[in-house]
């Protein structure tokens, strides 16, 4: 169940990326907060900045690429980004755990899959070596896999069995908050439904507060409380799951409910948001949306809109439906 306590509050988060091509802005003043026990949906396309952010709570961004990381991760009322090498190392894994998007890699080949959840509870415990076993064992069971299988290795799984000794690992510090980087994404749809259950059931067990990120509607709607919809590095819009589902206002997040197909209505093509991500190495003035936006107007190209409060706490960044300049 979701309390009303605060566990983790990012503010400004801001990071950016050395390439040939200069300076890549992936995420510019990104802030959300996360509750006890919350699910929070992280919602945007490919390249939005939705992992970038996620490896930031956890400090592993590519330190030969990474330029500048700036603003707050305010986690169990201390800021992240001021902890040194040797305190985030305590702190991933058994405060915050990540579950990566593909398996297929997240996996040793060369040792058994009871080893590497071993190893895991190992880092953080101070069990004797018999009572690491029975854990590592009993995660194994939580998730779904028989004990007997502590001494195989990761080919023998299949994509779904893998995901289940990911998740298993990312549990069995019975973290404070797991962040699941697209974990469905390359299972086919049966086994996602297995997989989204499993980590719903595992969730309340544990009342462990998660970030989802994905760029899947559908997954959203199910597993998460609050969304944030990403683009270009920004939160465009914030809200509850019925308030982004039922009452979204960004052009944005119209866009991406419009790209859904209608099993109810006949339709030749699917409707797209016209155009493409901006580059991130020049993005336009204004707002980042306004070469996309079938709303737009003067003002849209000229000035950034500020997160505007539509009701409760739900936000969008954009100026539609206000009486200012430029709007409808």
């Amino acid at each position: 169940m979701e309390s009303n306590r605060e566990l983790m509050k990012i503010k400004n988060l801001s990071v950016s990326y050395k390439s040939s091509n200069g300076t890549v802005h992936a995420v510019r003043n990104l802030s959300l907060t996360i509750k006890e026990g919350e699910t929070f949906g992280l919602v945007g396309e490919t390249g939005a900045g939705k992992t970038t952010a996620a490896l930031s709570i956890l400090r592993i961004l590519p330190e030969i690429s990474t330029e500048s990381l700036a603003g707050q991760i305010i986690f169990n009322g201390e800021d992240l980004l001021k902890k040194s090498r040797k305190e985030m190392r305590k702190i991933r894994g058994k405060d915050i755990a990540m579950i990566f998007q593909d398996p297929m890699t997240s996996l040793d080949p060369v040792n058994t899959i009871g080893s590497q959840i071993e190893e895991m509870i190992q880092l953080h415990t101070h069990l004797t070596k018999k009572e690491i076993r029975k854990a590592a064992e009993q995660m194994l069971e939580t998730v779904g896999i028989r004990k007997e299988r502590f001494s195989d290795y990761p080919y023998q799984f299949s994509g779904g069995m893998k995901q289940r000794v990911v998740i298993a690992m990312a549990l069995s510090c019975n973290p404070k908050l797991i962040i699941a980087d697209e974990p469905t994404t390359a299972l086919d749809v049966t086994i996602q439904a297995q997989i989204l259950e499993l980590m719903r059931g595992l969730k309340e067990k544990y009342k462990t507060a998660m970030i989802m990120i994905t760029h899947d509607l559908g997954v959203v709607a199910d597993i998460c409380d609050t969304v944030a919809i990403i683009y270009a590095g920004q939160i465009v819009e914030y809200g509850t799951v019925e308030e982004i589902f039922y009452s979204h206002q960004h052009p944005y997040t119209e866009g991406l409910f419009h790209s859904i197909p209608d099993i109810d209505v006949a339709q030749s093509k699917l409707k797209v948001i016209e155009g493409v991500l901006p580059d991130p190495t020049a993005f336009p003035s204004g707002c980042s949306f306004h070469p996309r936006c079938p709303y737009v107007k003067a003002k849209c190209s000229q000035i950034e809109p500020d997160n505007r409060n539509v009701g409760n706490n739900h936000f969008v960044k954009c100026f539609r439906g206000t009486s200012e300049e430029g709007c409808d």
